[in-house]
């Protein structure tokens, strides 16, 4: 049990009645709700990564594996950065995420609702210091996969890297008017909405790391990338 001092506050979520958090006394209990064992626990529902705001913050939370543990990391511009532990629940449409081992020593509890689609959190937080309110976007990654074939492009070079099978595996190859063809084996990985590509047994010698992200829609990639020799930016379309 987490205990701290708000004073005379007696807090609970606002406009959440059926709910009770453990009080004593002067003191906010940081922990999960009371009476929620008739309600389901949505685990399957938590996605991968969740963005969040609060105040002038911005957070990404990234779900470790299927577990309801987050790694926490906010940023907010002329500030250093905050990481925490999250353990987050979601009951029916009710939202609890408890705020464990932050970096400034700011530990938190979150409630809020979880809107129809599914997608979306609003609701309150109450700190050791201070409170406020917050919002979250839920990211499912995991229901998009890495498709077929990519269609990438990188300085004059166009390249199209095909999957094998169902692996993350993708033969590649690079073509430009007027230069010899390129060819090498790619390993793709997602995480949340990152992507890395090792690019390996280039046939000209050239093997590259990249880094890009995927857009909201699930279908472009931008990035950047460096090689043994040189480097740049770099987009892909993603097609299945």
């Amino acid at each position: 049990m987490y205990q701290y001092d708000f004073g005379q506050s007696n807090y609970a979520p606002s406009g959440y009645a059926p709910y009770g958090y453990g009080q004593f006394g002067a003191s906010y209990q940081l922990d999960y709700p009371s009476d929620i064992s008739d309600v389901p626990f949505r685990q399957q529902d938590l996605g991968i990564e969740w963005h969040e705001q609060e105040g002038p913050w911005s957070g990404v939370w990234r779900r470790r594996g299927n577990s309801n543990i987050f790694d926490a990391r906010w940023t907010m511009p002329g500030a250093p950065a905050i990481t925490a532990v999250l353990t987050i629940y979601i009951f029916g449409n009710f939202v609890f995420v408890l705020r464990q081992n932050s970096s400034d020593g700011n530990d938190c509890a979150y409630t809020g609702i979880l809107s129809r689609d599914g997608r979306t959190v609003s609701g309150t937080y109450r700190c050791i210091r201070g409170g406020g309110t917050w919002t979250a976007t839920i990211i499912r990654r995991e229901r998009i996969d890495l498709g077929r074939v990519w269609y990438e492009q990188e300085g004059g070079w166009n390249g199209v890297w095909r999957r094998r099978g169902n692996t993350n595996i993708f033969d590649a190859r690079w073509t430009m008017p007027g230069a010899p063809d390129i060819t090498a084996v790619l390993t793709i990985n997602l995480f949340g909405n990152n992507v890395q590509v090792l690019r390996r047994n280039s046939s000209d010698g050239n093997d590259c790391d990249y880094t890009g992200t995927i857009a909201g829609d699930g279908r472009t990639v931008t990035g950047t990338y460096t090689c043994t020799q040189g480097g740049g930016s770099w987009r892909a379309t993603i097609t299945f």
